[in-house]
Parts: structure tokens; sequence; C-alpha cells
């Protein structure tokens, strides 16, 4: 071998050896940087003619399984996803139940509150303090579950906007990712432009379920699940608009896709005319193909969890007002009020709709003497409609001396009512209204509950549930007596101040049993208001233990995948130093054959010389 040819060989060698030491040097500076691969340099024999001629540096290769990377950017989105209901529900817990260890707060213990003040009123419904502490209760609760509601459309909002702020994330990856894609197509991607490509990707994957294709040029193209383009050979942009204020019946728009030649410049928004193609569609329930990312666990929080919840609430709610109401129809105040108005609207058509049968009793009572001087029998069997209702006791309420009569109000309340002196008690009998609401529940009433005459909860002007107003300005208004009917439904007495047995059946109108709705995972049955709250509380805290568990086996499967991606991509110190040690030792031998070469030179031109 010629020494031109020695020192070519070990200048390769030189090279080779410098540019490995380089390497591993950054590979032992990034050993905790996120997503960074390990790097080796590929070499190969330099042969010419048989004689080896040193050795020929390529191009630098990472270490990566790009299965590996896969699966994780799949399972970073399944745990994004999880992390989002997770938290949710986390908060839904701790705002509105109470968090473990907090028995002071939350519903249960406003409900709990109620039936120790309804205990209270029921041993002795005379004195002002019990009736004070039950109305103030009651109050409390009803504030708490309107509060309630009103929390979960406001978590609603704030997914919902969340979700606003991930297109805009999503939009600046994809810029982000067709920059690189630019970087390739001109020949200048590197192996570091590779990491921070995977880098991105991952980043994508959390937020929105995606595929990875493979271009030319090193170039990438990447999709959503169920095959919309994110970014093919130009980049796609997502349209979102959050709405103002979210309500239960909240109408959401769609999230579009649209090629960047269909978005104006100038305003960011699609061209007039310009169609997109949808990733999740808009309506009340929106559907998109999408199975994980955070995306994902946001639309099912606003979507689904939360109104889900929000019909439990609303359900307990209305289970809470129908017992309460049906209780308190059933007794009088006293002394008895000498005008009463239903709270049920339209009531006349409800009535000739419904299902009717049995008795109940109007009495009219002197306020002088507490008697009961009438006694009016109104025999649902025999009365065609509700205007043979309100003539009837119109004719048995205007008759002398009581001077009253029942009439209709503008929007179709019954109203009742007797002259000065007089007072009027309902006692129910058997009456039966058999009536199916908007929603779909089935439920019998007895007559005055059917119109709400003696409601102690009603819904306020502003949609919500409330202390009847005239029982929270009027204590005595809280119906604790009974009119109690004698066996021949001829005649009947009013109890006094301290009877007590229509505060009795307050107190057991929260374990008596209504018939509910479906909810959720709460199905439909008749069940107690406390019942039904337990129920409630028990479902949420079940689906919230069950997403740990799924959240926790997310993070177990992620750290594994973590552990074997580091295991080929990772960077090992023990290795990367026994491989510096061989390269140093190779430099230093590459070295001395040059200095060995270049004295042999200087020895050849002596012996010329």
């Amino acid at each position: 071998m010629s020494l031109t040819v020695t020192l070519s060989a070990a200048l390769t060698g030189l090279g080779a050896a410098k540019r490995n030491l380089d390497l591993i040097a950054n590979n032992i500076a990034n050993v905790n940087t996120e997503g960074f691969s390990r790097k080796q340099l590929a070499q190969e024999t330099l042969v010419l003619a048989g004689e080896g001629r040193g050795v020929r540096a390529e191009d630098i290769a990472r270490s990566v399984d790009a299965y590996l990377n896969r699966e994780l950017r799949t399972q970073k989105g399944e745990r994004a996803r999880d992390q989002w209901l997770v938290r949710y529900l986390e908060r839904i817990q701790s705002e509105l139940f109470g968090a473990p260890g907090e028995p002071e707060r939350g519903l249960s213990k406003k409900l709990a509150n109620l039936g120790q003040a309804l205990q209270t009123f029921a041993a002795d419904p005379s004195k002002l303090a019990a009736r004070e502490e039950l109305v103030g209760t009651l109050d409390d609760l009803l504030t708490d579950l309107t509060r309630a509601g009103a929390r979960v459309q406001e978590l609603r909002q704030e997914a919902d906007r969340r979700i606003a702020a991930l297109v805009e994330d999503v939009n600046r990856i994809i810029r982000s990712l067709d920059e690189l894609n630019a970087e390739f197509l001109v020949g200048r991607g590197t192996a570091e432009l590779e990491d921070a490509r995977d880098r991105l990707l991952a980043e994508l994957a959390e937020l929105v379920e995606i595929s990875v294709v493979p271009q030319d040029k090193g170039t990438i193209a990447v999709y959503a699940r169920g095959g919309v383009p994110l970014l093919e050979y130009s980049p796609r942009v997502l349209i979102y608009d959050p709405v103002p204020v979210v309500a239960p019946d909240t109408v959401f728009d769609a999230i579009e896709v649209y090629d960047r030649s269909q978005i104006d410049p100038d305003t960011g928004r699609p061209r007039p005319g310009e169609k997109g193609m949808e990733l999740v569609s808009g309506g009340a329930q929106p559907d998109t193909p999408l199975t994980s990312g955070e995306l994902v666990g946001l639309l099912r929080v606003r979507d689904r969890r939360l109104p889900e919840l929000q019909g439990q609430i609303d359900e307990f709610a209305e289970l809470l007002r129908f017992a309460l109401n049906r209780a308190h129809n059933a007794a009088s105040p006293v002394p008895p009020p000498a005008a009463l108005t239903g709270t049920r609207t339209d009531a006349a058509a409800d009535f000739d709709a419904a299902v009717r049968s049995g008795t109940a009793y109007v009495g009219i009572v002197d306020l002088t003497s507490g008697e009961v001087v009438e006694l009016i029998a109104v025999d649902l069997d025999t009365l065609a409609d509700a205007s043979a209702l309100a003539a009837a006791l119109d004719a048995a309420l205007s008759a002398p001396p009581y001077g009253g009569g029942a009439s209709w109000s503008a929007d179709g309340r019954l109203q009742l009512q007797v002259g000065p002196g007089y007072g009027i008690a309902l006692n129910e009998g058997t009456s039966a209204v058999r009536w199916t609401d908007s929603e779909g529940r089935e439920r019998t009433y007895g007559l005055a509950h059917f119109f709400g005459l003696n409601d102690l909860v009603v819904i306020d002007s502003e949609g919500e549930l409330a202390v009847r107003s005239e029982i929270r300005t009027q204590l005595t208004g809280l119906s604790a007596a009974l009119l109690e009917v004698d066996a021949s439904g001829s005649a009947a007495t009013l109890g006094g101040i301290v009877d007590n047995r229509g505060a009795q059946r307050l107190l057991t109108a929260l374990e008596d049993t209504v018939p509910t709705q479906a909810r959720g995972g709460i199905p439909a049955r008749e069940v107690g208001a406390v019942d039904y709250l337990a129920d409630l509380i028990a479902f949420q805290a079940g689906e919230l233990d069950r997403l740990r568990d799924a959240l926790a086996a997310d993070e177990a499967l992620l750290a594994e995948l973590e552990r074997q991606r580091s295991a080929v991509s990772g960077v090992n110190l023990d290795e990367e130093l026994a491989r510096l040690v061989v390269y140093q030792q190779a430099y230093a031998a590459s070295a001395r054959v040059i200095r060995t070469t270049e004295e042999l030179f200087d020895e050849l031109m002596r012996m010329v010389g």
C-alpha cells in the first residue's frame, strides 16, 4: 500500500471518529430531552481494487421503532381523553356533592338539613322558629339545586371554550408540520428535524386522534380518524366558533376542516360559499368518528357527561317538588287562607286531557270559631270537564253568606276565594288525576295538587325552584293541620294550631316514592327523594372511580411503552461512554497513522534529497 493511500485511509478514519465523537457528545447532552432519539453514524468500509481505502461515513441515523412511536401516540391520546373526563368529574364531585371527608358540603348535606327541619316542624308546628327553620333550609336546598344546574352549564361553557382553544392549537401544530415538510422537500431534512416532527406529532395526537402516512422525499401526510385530512400536500385549517352562552338546549356549531385555499387570508375565515369537511358534527349532541384525544374528552364532558348530570339533577328537583307539594296540598294551614290560586297554567286543558276519578273536598271555615261551616264534595266521576268543575265550585263558594267564587286567571290558573271572615281548607279524599307530563312521566295527583292550589315549592318568574312567595312572607301559610272528613262525607273538622298531622305528611314526603324518568345511568323507577339523591351521588362516584381506574391503566401502559421506546431510542450513558472511549482510541490511532506517514514522507524526502 502506498503512503498516499495510507494517509487517505487514516484521514477518513480520523473524520469518521470525529463525527462519531460529536454525535456521542450530542447524545449525552440530550439524555433527558423529551422526544430525543439516540443518533448513530452509519459507516462503510471503502474498498478499491481489493484494497481497503479507509471508511466512509454515511448519513446520521436515528434509533427509532416506528411501531412503538405510533403506539405511543395512540396511548397518549387515550390518556388525554380520560384525564379530561376525570378532571371534570372530580370538580363535579367536589363542588356539587362534597368531596370525601367533607360531610358539611353538598346537596346531600342540604337534604339532610331539610329532613331535620321537617322533623322539628312536625314535632311542634305552632313554633315560629320551627317554621322559619323549615322555610330557610328548604330555600337553601332549592337555591343549591339552582346553582348546581347553573354550574353544570358553566362547566359546559368552559369545556366549549377549551375546544375552541384546542382547535387553534391543532392549527398551529399543522402549520409547524407543514414547515418541516418544506425543509424535507428541498433536501434539508435531518435526524434532528425528524425528532422535532415526532414531538409535534405526539403533541397533536394528544389533542386529536391521527394517522401518519409517509410521502415523497421524507415528507408526511396526517389524517384524523375517519379520513379527514389535516395535512397532505398543503396544511388544512380547522374552524370552530364557540357559543356565547351554554344552556341545556344549546345547539353547537360543527368543527370543520378547510383547505388553505378556501380561507380568506385577510379574515382567517372561509370564503363565502366554501364548505369544509366535518370533523365533528354540529347540533345539541354532536357526533365524531374520533375515539381518543383531548378533543374527545372535552366533547364527552360537554355533550354527554354534563347533560346527563343536568338531567339527573333536574329529575331529583322535580321529584322533590312533586313529593313536597303532594304532601302540602293534602294539608291545610291554620288559619286557612281566604283565597287560593293554583300554580298550573292552562290548567283547564290539562284537566280535560287527564284521567280523573274519586272525590275531593273543599271546606269553608269560619275563622272566628274555627268550625267547618260548609263542605263541598267534588265528585270527579260526574264532572264532564274543567268548566263543569269551576262552575260547581263557583256555585258553592258564591252562595250566601260566603260571597266568594271560582274562576280562571288570565294565564289559566284555577282561583278559589271566599268573603271576609271565612277561609278555605282542602282535603284530597280519594281524588285521582292521572296525568302524563311533557317528559313522559305518568303520575297521579290529588285534585288540589293537580291544580297546585296549595303548593309549597313553585317555579318562579326566573324559571327557578323557590318556596312559594306567600309562604315565605307569611309563615302561617305552612300547612300543618288536616281537614278531616267524616265517613259519610257530609261533615268535617279542621285541626288547630297544634295539629301536626299535615306536618307529619311533609316529614315522610322525602321518603315517599314517586315515578321517575331514566336519566343517564339511573333507571326509571318509583323512588323517594332521599334514595334518588343517594343513587345520584353513588352513580357519579362510581363513574369517577371507573374513569380513575381507566386513567391508571392508561398511565401504566404508557409508562411501559415509554420504557420500551427508551430501550430502543433512549440514550444509555454507560453505552455512550463506552463508545466514546472506542472512538477516542480510533481517533488517536488515526492520528498516529497520519503522524507516522508524515514521518515516512519526511524520511523519503531526505533520501531523495
